[in-house]
């Protein structure tokens, strides 16, 4: 997965960009653009018209899903100007581009996800959608998701790896983190505090460009891959949330878990942002080092108690009613995770399999503190004493 907002600290001062001129095609491609972001908005008034009328409060729910095709519409015509490379500016290109129109369809397929508020909002005997609908939501997000990662990979086969592309996919990454948190939280998958998440990218680049209004002092953000990770995780979490096959209690404690790290490094980043705490060339912290001294550490704690429950559920099955099968699996996860061989596969393999409504596992403590303990492994990697850990080589690139 891939970072809320692609919320991984590739933010870039908002500064005033000199007004050029604008290539005809470029303008025109902008309003097609247009066409594509509010096309799903308007399909959403046009099939749910007898609900608008029967209901009138579920109209609320086009709110977002305008707002999110305004936005992204906005930031793309104000900015055609940075259609360029980093520091080629008198290179304009003349069309957006293939990376910049998959960026566009993931943002259509945003507001496509807002039109599902409005029949979530309605509660009729508990029926949300149809049946045939039940599972589009966390699909379409999930795919939202992954494919933050084809833009950028087309970009750089292309050697067209704009400024415009880069705030487009962010502003992308953002509004689509904020609609399926807000339409998780309404379906009661995730707690209200979730928002929090998707909320707080708005009030840190609205600082940023407070403090430059203001003429102080701002540091531009240097990308730091475990924000890549923590935002990453956020994503696939809202995603899972939104597919009706997860217990809602464990979906809440993985909220928590995720949700802690990712607004404390929101926090962290104003800080250096803003200039309140002294960092070294790398723009790391004392508390950065604090802090990556002690995920180095910490796993091993984590993979202890892992370990544990595997083996207290292994030799008490019939307490949780376990099919062999379910069993091994699940053993043998706790296994891999405690030797910290492959230890995140096999944290999210123990995630799945604990959450899963079929799982025989059920809400039980033992059941609860692996999964938040597969779940907080999952952030912090199996530190040091791991046989093999292959994900980190991936997840840490740069």
């Amino acid at each position: 997965m891939t970072t809320p907002p692609s919320l991984d600290n590739r933010i870039t001062p908002l500064l005033e960009l000199s007004r050029q001129d604008v290539p005809l095609r470029l303008r025109l491609q902008s309003r097609q653009a247009a066409v594509l972001l509010f096309s799903p908005w308007l399909l959403t008034i046009l099939l749910f018209r007898p609900l608008f009328r029967d209901q009138p409060v579920t109209m609320l729910g086009l709110l977002p899903g305008l707002a999110a095709a305004l936005h992204v519409q906005w930031h793309l015509s104000y900015h055609l100007a940075t259609n360029h490379r980093r520091f080629e500016e008198d290179r304009l290109y003349s069309t957006l581009g293939a990376a910049n129109w998959i960026t566009l369809l993931r943002a259509c397929a945003v507001v496509t996800l807002a039109g599902f508020l409005p029949l979530a909002i309605q509660r009729d005997n508990g029926q949300l959608y149809p049946d045939a609908l039940t599972w589009a939501p966390g699909f379409i997000y999930l795919g939202i998701s992954l494919t933050d990662l084809l833009d950028g990979f087309v970009a750089r086969r292309q050697g067209r790896e704009t400024e415009l592309g880069k705030r487009l996919d962010i502003v992308t990454d953002a509004a689509g983190l904020l609609v399926a948190s807000l339409l998780a939280v309404i379906l009661i998958r995730l707690p209200v505090f979730s928002l929090l998440v998707g909320l707080a990218y708005y009030p840190f680049i609205f600082g940023i460009w407070l403090r430059q209004r203001r003429a102080l002092p701002v540091v531009a953000l240097q990308s730091r891959p475990y924000a890549r990770i923590i935002a990453g995780c956020q994503m696939g979490l809202v995603g899972m949330a939104l597919l009706p096959i997860f217990h809602p209690a464990l979906t809440f404690l993985a909220a928590y878990i995720v949700m802690t790290p990712l607004l404390l490094g929101f926090l962290r980043d104003w800080l250096v942002v803003s200039c309140r705490v002294k960092t070294d060339a790398g723009q790391q912290a004392s508390l950065d080092l604090c802090a990556k001294s002690m995920m180095m550490k910490a796993p091993l704690a984590l993979r202890l108690v892992i370990l544990t429950g595997g083996i207290a559920t292994f030799f008490n099955p019939n307490v949780y009613q376990a099919s062999l099968s379910w069993q091994l699996a699940h053993s043998f996860c706790c296994l891999l995770a405690g030797l910290g061989l492959m230890g995140r596969s096999a944290g999210l393999a123990l995630v799945l399999m604990i959450a899963v409504n079929q799982s025989p596992f059920g809400i039980t403590a033992i059941s609860m503190i692996t999964f938040g303990t597969a779940a907080a492994l999952m952030l912090t990697g199996t530190g040091t004493m791991s046989l093999w850990a292959p994900e980190d080589r991936i997840l840490y690139r740069r």
